[in-house]
Parts: structure tokens; C-alpha cells; sequence
């Protein structure tokens, strides 16, 4: 069951890199209540009430979101075949939603477990948080501009390595200008990523208040409240560019480039149908 989460995951390094999902995952992944554990020590007591909860929504999302997932994937291998690039590009709206039912899901039992930390607790997350923004930091904002905007390409062509093999001349050209419309989003993201903590923390000073739940609800599920200013002017223009540069690398795609993608999306749709898994008892009308 956790594997299907892992798919999804890899899927959206090569279709969310600069969309809202990723924001979603980059912010919503250790809050996830499996990787909560990775911040924090829990106690006994706190493990033993997790677990049960930690089991539900693996079994939710085996038995509810799995089934989207191969759908998605199925309406994309159509997509392919056709040489449909805007669909491939629509089907980016996809992982909004499914980040979004993710974190309906989480959101109860992720406010229980936050409202009983202990002080000690916060303050070790905390901790842990700035040990990973200060190596953000360092991979993302220690470099020039220049070298962060030639760093992007790479990454994305890494990204798209496994899709497409060795990308072709005109290919390269289009990851490289998307590297650099971008500009200096890397400083934009990792603000925004500190405003949202900003907000969880002042939201854990009063985790035992009578608002707590609301507060953790629009944190979780209402993510562009906190956007920064910047962030927000320049989030549909990054969106779009996202979208035109997979519209771009498969217009000029080589056939031998698109069979590859296809057979890698038949794999991944083979992964994922081997997990399917029975709804545990209630689930089935969520």
C-alpha cells in the first residue's frame, strides 16, 4: 500500500516539479503521520495510538485513491499514443486534486497527533525543520542565479531521462529556456516554505486552544492562504510554463522517445494494479 503513494510520488517529480503538488508533497510529506516520526520521538503511548490510525489511511488510499491513479494513468497512455500534448499537460490538474483528498484525509488524525506534543516535541521539530532548510539553503541558494538556473535544467533533464532517454537537441533548447523563465524561483519557494512553517508554528503555540483544529484545516487544506506575495504573482506563470514544456518535449518528440515513455507508463500502471487491495470495513462510502 505504501508503494502506490511512493508511484505517486515519482510521478509527480517529472509532472509536478514546479506546480502546486509539488508545494503540496515539499510541505505535506512529514506531516503525513508515517513521516511525522521522522522529525519527532513519539512516545509509546503516541506510537500505539498512531498505528491504528497509520493502517486506516494506508487502507484508504489503497482502496480509494488507487483506483484514480490507474485511471490517470490509463487516460495518459491514451494521450501518448495520440500525440495529444495539451491532454498529457491537462492531466497535470489531476494531482491537485488527488493532494487535495490526501489532505482532507490526514487531517484529523494529524491535528490529534500535533494538538498532544509536548513542548520538548515542538521544539524538536522545529529543529528538525531548520537542519532541512538550512540544506535547502545551501544545495538551492548558495549558487549564483546562473549556476541555480543551469542546476534546474539538470534536474529536470535527469527527470525526464527515464521517460525519453537522451534528449534531443530541440528538447534540451526547451528545458533550458523553462530553466530559465523560472528565474530566481528557488529564493521565492524556500520563503514560502518558511511563511507556511511560520504558521504552523505560531498554530502549535496555541494547540490547545479551542481554534487549533480550524487553524491545522486551512493549513492543510487551504495551503494558498499562506502563499508569500511572491509566490502567488508568480504561481500561475510557473504553472503554465510547466505545462508548455511538456507540450513542447512531446511535439518534438522522436518516435523511439515516445515508445519508451509509453512502455515506462505500462510499467507504472502494472505496479500500481498489483497493489489493489480490499476497503476495510467503512471505507467504502468515504
Amino acid at each position: 500500500m505504501r508503494k502506490s503513494l511512493l508511484l505517486l510520488l515519482a510521478l509527480t517529480l517529472l509532472l509536478g516539479a514546479c506546480s502546486r503538488v509539488g508545494l503540496a508533497y515539499r510541505n505535506l510529506d512529514w506531516l503525513i503521520p508515517w513521516k511525522l516520526g521522522d522529525y519527532v520521538t513519539l512516545s509509546s503511548e503516541q506510537s500505539a495510538w498512531l498505528k491504528p490510525r497509520l493502517q486506516e489511511h494506508l487502507s484508504w488510499h489503497c482502496s480509494v485513491e488507487l483506483p484514480r491513479y490507474l485511471e490517470w494513468l490509463e487516460t495518459s497512455q491514451q494521450a501518448l499514443s495520440n500525440r495529444d500534448s495539451a491532454g498529457l499537460a491537462k492531466q497535470l490538474a489531476a494531482f491537485d486534486e488527488a493532494m487535495q483528498r490526501i489532505a482532507v484525509e490526514i487531517t484529523p488524525s494529524t491535528t490529534e497527533l500535533l494538538r498532544g506534543l509536548s513542548p520538548r516535541q515542538v521544539e524538536q521539530l522545529f529543529e528538525e525543520l531548520e537542519k532541512q532548510n538550512e540544506k535547502l539553503r545551501e544545495e538551492f541558494l548558495s549558487p549564483s542565479l546562473e549556476q541555480q538556473i543551469a542546476r534546474r535544467a539538470e534536474r529536470m533533464s535527469e527527470r525526464l531521462q527515464p521517460w525519453f532517454g537522451k534528449l534531443n537537441t530541440q528538447q534540451t533548447r526547451e528545458v533550458e529556456n523553462w530553466a530559465q523563465s523560472l528565474g530566481a524561483q528557488n529564493e521565492i519557494w524556500l520563503a514560502n516554505r518558511l511563511a507556511w512553517q511560520q504558521a504552523l508554528r505560531e498554530a502549535l503555540e496555541v494547540r490547545r486552544g479551542d481554534d487549533f483544529e480550524a487553524r491545522m484545516t486551512a493549513l492543510l487544506q487551504e495551503r494558498e492562504r499562506f502563499y508569500t506575495g511572491d509566490y502567488l504573482a508568480r504561481y500561475e506563470a510557473n504553472r503554465q510554463a510547466m505545462a508548455e514544456l511538456i507540450v513542447d518535449l512531446i511535439e518534438q518528440a522522436e518516435d523511439s522517445q515516445l515508445e519508451r515513455a509509453r512502455k515506462r507508463l505500462d510499467g507504472l500502471h502494472s505496479e500500481l494494479a498489483a497493489q489493489q487491495c480490499q476497503a476495510p470495513d467503512g471505507l467504502a462510502g468515504r
